[in-house]
């Protein structure tokens, strides 16, 4: 029984393994590396913040719960690195950044119909020529008066499905785009589904199916986690790599994809 049992597992194993590519962060051909990281507003180790992003040595940077002591510091120490870049303040923890090493063009600041937070939009010229990059923070699990509760739970995936809905429509489909962020969400609920329906791919799970993204230490001693933050890539693009990386500096973790074009 013992070993029917270790040969199912090494079975299981072994499945799980090949229905995973491997990943290729340095293709040999033109590629753009984009981190969605939500840096908490709480400004908790921001030291650690920037030694990920100069390790990581990312094109694209894109960043929710920012403000204006993230960006004099991130600015003040990746200037160089990142001279392109777009901060804009948005009541509570509703900041939101794009750090490039291309040009930034057509960048847009959409107002949320739905939810609570603005998305960022832009052009951004990388050598596999215009991308669009759309930065979300989807409304969090809460109420209206910022408190938990089932029925705030529960309500969250439609409002996610239509602020995101609100955003794309600022967007042109017949382009590449790259959709980053906090979604608040796992990518089994209606946001992410629904991308997928319209054809687009959620990076991280071609690569890594089970990483947690976010992860809260309640009051209470229990711990809290879950998949909120994603790249997710229209069909004019291809993944070869993504990964979450564990930084102790927020609540998040920051993901990192590499994108080639088709």
């Amino acid at each position: 029984m013992k070993s029917l049992i270790t040969v199912l597992i090494i079975v299981v194993l072994c499945v799980g393994c090949a229905s995973v590519p491997e990943a290729d962060f340095s293709p040999d051909r033109p590629c753009v590396k984009v981190i969605t990281y939500n840096v908490n507003w709480g400004f908790v180790e921001p030291q650690n913040v920037v030694d990920y992003i100069c390790k990581t040595d990312a094109d694209v940077i894109c960043l929710q719960e920012t403000h204006r002591h993230w960006k004099t510091f991130l600015k003040g120490q990746l200037t160089k690195r990142y001279p392109h870049c777009v901060f804009k303040e948005w009541s509570g923890a509703g900041g939101i950044a794009i750090m490039s090493k291309y040009e930034l063009h057509n960048v847009k600041l959409i107002a949320p119909a739905e939810g609570w937070f603005p998305a960022l939009l832009a052009d951004v010229q990388t050598p596999m020529g215009f991308i669009q990059v759309l930065n979300v923070y989807l409304r969090p699990p809460l109420s209206d008066q910022g408190t938990f509760n089932p029925s705030a739970y529960y309500k969250t995936p439609d409002i996610h499905l239509k602020e995101l809905q609100g955003f794309l429509a600022y967007t042109d489909n017949s382009k590449p785009l790259i959709i980053t962020g906090d979604f608040n969400e796992n990518e089994n609920k209606k946001a992410i589904q629904w991308l997928i329906e319209q054809g687009f791919t959620d990076a991280l799970s071609s690569y890594d199916t089970y990483t947690k993204t976010w992860k809260w230490d309640t009051s209470y001693g229990i711990s809290l986690s879950n998949r909120y933050d994603h790249i997710v890539i229209s069909r004019h693009l291809q993944c070869t790599g993504a990964r979450v990386t564990q930084v102790k500096a927020s609540d998040h973790m920051p993901v990192l994809a590499v994108v080639v074009s088709k």
